[in-house]
């Protein structure tokens, strides 16, 4: 039995010396646990290669945005409740506002100001 996980171990990474001193449910438990740092840094180069191409995209277009970071990884960070969403929602909503008012008061202030000198 210790013979059939031996190449699998040492591929895995762990070293032939340290595996003779192993029991065999060690050797099982590293195992798992090798596998499943493979398949967590698979979804994370997956998710990343994702982001790249939603970069690319907002090179391509202005239509395209970032997804939430819980969106992109739901095991690390928790969904923020609906009313945060919407909170964070409308206090962009009356910047962008703000700042339009903002932009259209100097355009008027500077277009009255050359009428003025005339």
């Amino acid at each position: 039995m210790a013979e059939e996980l031996l190449q699998p171990a040492i591929n895995l990474g762990l070293p032939e010396r340290e595996f003779w001193e192993m029991t065999v449910a060690e050797i099982t438990r590293f195992m798992k646990g090798a596998e499943w740092q493979f398949k967590t840094k698979a979804q994370f180069d997956y998710m990343l290669a994702n982001l790249i191409g939603v970069s690319v995209g907002r090179c391509l277009s202005k239509d395209a945005t970032y997804p939430p970071i819980e969106e992109v990884y739901p095991t690390l960070f928790e969904k923020p409740p609906q009313e945060e969403i919407q909170k964070a929602e409308e206090e962009k909503q009356i910047t962008n506002s703000t700042n339009r008012f903002l932009e259209f008061a100097m355009k008027h202030n500077a277009q009255f100001n050359r009428n003025k000198e005339v």
